[in-house]
């Protein structure tokens, strides 16, 4: 064997997640996936790890292997996977793998579609029916910095935890509970925004105008009487209507939205809704 049994330098730290976290996707492909970027990121760790060229090569194969998770959350394992590396406890670490690459793709996932993409979306949504630019900007720009950027912090704890990152990864840690709260906070979000963004008011009248002299008071409109019982209570229920298609009588996303078209375009030509 050509270990070394060398302490990892930080240049070959620092040049394994530069690489994974700038060359991971490149090579992707439909057989291995991500596993030519993986490797890749690997070769200054193995390099460090190993004297000899055949055996490099060897240990390169093995994480030539299929692999693929999300993209943010791979720099939690390549951090452990290194870990063990160092420790010459590689098939562990292959082990490791292969058991985190599909949890974390679940809790990647999560994390962009309901923590960080959907408040960026939504501000930036705001500013464009302003008529500003910088709501383009903000949707396709700043949700991808972010998940970008959490890469190396990623790394730092999953090179610091080894192979006990499985216990947070499998609900006995700060990651399941990471989870949990992104989709709270993602929920809640999305819920506070609601009003704001459902603009229409229910301007139909209950009853008349009524004239004293030459004073005249305004009926009470519909939104203004529902606003006194619940404020808000339109976006609410329209919100609980959606979901209850969607959920329960199984309509696609599609054909509630083209529904609340439809409802919100009669009711503005009848002079129903502004």
């Amino acid at each position: 064997m050509s270990a070394t049994n060398a302490k990892l330098s930080q240049k070959a730290l620092k040049s394994a997640i530069n690489r994974h976290n700038w060359a991971l996707q490149w090579c992707w492909n439909y057989e291995k996936m991500q596993a030519a970027g993986y490797a890749y990121a690997m070769v200054p760790v193995i390099k460090e790890l190993y004297s000899d060229n055949e055996e490099r090569c060897r240990h390169l194969e093995r994480h030539m292997q299929f692999y693929n998770t999300h993209p943010g959350a791979s720099a939690l394992i390549l951090g452990a996977d290194i870990a063990l590396e160092e420790a010459y406890q590689y098939e562990t670490g292959d082990s490791l793998k292969v058991a985190l690459m599909g949890p974390l793709a679940g809790i990647g996932d999560t994390i962009q579609a309901v923590l960080v993409t959907p408040p960026f979306n939504i501000i930036a949504a705001g500013l464009a029916n302003e008529g500003n630019a910088i709501g383009a900007i903000l949707a396709s720009t700043l949700p991808l910095l972010v998940l970008f950027l959490i890469r190396w912090p990623l790394f730092n704890y999953g090179y610091k935890q080894g192979v006990n990152v499985i216990n947070d990864v499998q609900g006995a840690g700060k990651l399941d509970k990471l989870q949990v709260g992104a989709s709270v906070l993602g929920v809640t979000v999305m819920g506070g925004f609601i009003p704001s963004m459902i603009g229409k008011k229910l301007v139909v009248k209950l009853g008349k105008d009524l004239t004293i002299g030459e004073n005249t008071v305004a009926a009470k409109t519909l939104q203004q009487v529902l606003d006194a019982i619940f404020p808000n209570i339109v976006p609410l229920l329209l919100t609980f209507a959606c979901y209850w298609l969607i959920k329960s009588k199984k309509k696609s996303p599609l054909f509630v939205i083209m529904t609340l078209f439809v409802v919100t375009f009669i009711l503005g030509a009848l002079g129903w809704m502004a």
